[in-house]
């Protein structure tokens, strides 16, 4: 049974957290777009029986009143859709609602708190709505805005409950608003768990052109036929958002969103891709080829974190993968074996040991470790594979990113790799190898 044919079944198994508020969150079918419909119908009713209103709205006016009433409506409904029961949470300091974003989108705005009040009202029951009595702080990287600070709950009322089974709503029924912003720009972030702040910035030629792909990629997952034989998955869950750090549109981009990255590797190999298995391509060793790239430098034959001809036994290939990733990413030499590292690595092999062996494998980019290079190699990654959608789109051929890998379906595996691998060589100079894994 797809998500069309069927409801998700809510978990109630325990009381699950609010998440935010999902501004973005738009009617999609001619049922959820009349149950919106009713929903306003119904508030106009309210305005002119306790004639709350002298005059009527602008046209700028009513289209961002509709515009925050849907966004309520649709975000509370699949909320419940999600979990029976389930809250969001949002602000109503004017500090926020009043300030200009390119990344709130309408349904944070002034008029927020007024509709809520409205459509929380005892006769209306559209939602209820908690006062906001603790601290929330969001943690979450890939949402596109968020808060911290006292935050209202809101959770759907009992008319809002009873349309969901009347009109038939299901995850299929919903989409995401045209305004939505998909190129996002972090701040460095304050702490190892704690997303950077958002920065707001002027468009220019690149980010223009950043953003075009991605509405052309979203657009295009939208529409491809998937399934997936795990319960509860929300498949209409596509859109995706690039994510650049540091203040920087040279540092990071990396596709984030859909909801297949968030599924365990095992379940991804399980969904259906037009009709077909799947298969998940990955470019293997891609960080170490990207540095030989910049430096226009050959890399060695062979496996390039095979340490053998430097007495570190090839047992630690996975340790040694750990170390060469975090010295990528360093700002500084590192000083510790990574976390997982000693899994492979016994204790008779210290840091230093890896760290000479590796120099000694790589010479011509081992200036390049513990550099801060890390950011920059992920823009050229998130490159690379924003590339490797178009061209597999232009081809007609389906596949879900993964960071650095893309899923296909299995009849489509040669037609793909051969993509990735020249996508690849015009944006490096070398040859990478591409892996594949079955299910």
């Amino acid at each position: 049974m797809t998500q069309r044919e069927g409801m998700a079944m809510p978990n109630t198994a325990k009381t699950v957290p609010a998440r935010p508020f999902d501004s973005h969150r738009r009617a999609a079918s001619f049922a959820m777009k009349a149950l919106v419909q009713e929903v306003l119908q119904q508030m106009d009713g309210y305005e002119e029986f306790h004639r709350t209103r002298e005059r009527k709205r602008a046209f700028a006016a009513q289209a961002t009143y509709e515009a925050t009433v849907e966004a309520v409506v649709c975000d509370l409904i699949h909320r419940q859709l999600e979990v029976r029961g389930g809250q969001v949470h949002v602000s109503q300091s004017n500090q926020v609602l009043r300030k200009k974003s390119r990344y709130k989108g309408q349904a944070l705005g002034k008029t927020l708190p007024n509709i809520l009040r409205v459509m929380a009202a005892e006769e209306m029951s559209f939602l209820i709505v908690t006062p906001g009595q603790r601290t929330i702080t969001t943690k979450d990287e890939t949402l596109a805005f968020s808060v911290s600070g006292k935050q209202t709950v809101l959770a759907a009322g009992t008319k809002l409950l009873s349309r969901i089974d009347r009109f038939g709503i299901t995850f299929a029924d919903f989409g995401r608003s045209p305004d939505e912003e998909v190129i996002v720009l972090r701040a460095v972030k304050p702490n190892s768990v704690t997303p950077g702040k958002l920065v707001e910035y002027t468009d220019t030629d690149e980010t223009t052109s950043l953003r075009q792909n991605m509405q052309a990629i979203n657009a295009w997952l939208d529409g491809v036929e998937i399934d997936c034989p795990a319960p509860g998955v929300n498949l209409h869950d596509r859109r995706l958002r690039r994510i650049f750090n540091n203040a920087d549109f040279g540092q990071g981009g990396r596709l984030y969103g859909g909801f297949w990255q968030g599924m365990k590797h095992a379940q991804r190999l399980e969904l259906v891709l037009d009709d077909d298995s799947v298969v998940e391509l990955d470019y293997g060793q891609m960080g170490l080829l990207l540095l030989y790239g910049i430096e226009r430098a050959t890399p060695p034959p062979g496996d390039l974190y095979d340490l053998s001809g430097f007495s570190i036994p090839v047992g630690c290939r996975p340790g040694i993968k750990k170390v060469i990733q975090a010295a990528i990413n360093a700002s500084k030499p590192l000083t510790r074996l990574p976390q997982g590292a000693r899994k492979t690595i016994p204790t008779t092999i210290s840091l230093k040991d890896v760290m000479a062996a590796i120099g000694k494998r790589h010479p011509h980019i081992a200036h390049r470790f513990g550099a801060g290079i890390g950011m920059a190699i992920m823009r050229q990654e998130s490159d690379i594979l924003v590339n490797v959608l178009l061209t597999l789109k232009g081809s007609s051929i389906t596949a879900l990113p993964v960071h650095d890998a893309v899923l296909v379906s299995a009849k489509h595996e040669a037609q793909a790799k051969d993509i990735m691998i020249r996508v690849f060589e015009g944006h490096v100079g070398l040859t990478p190898e591409v892996t594949a894994e079955h299910q």
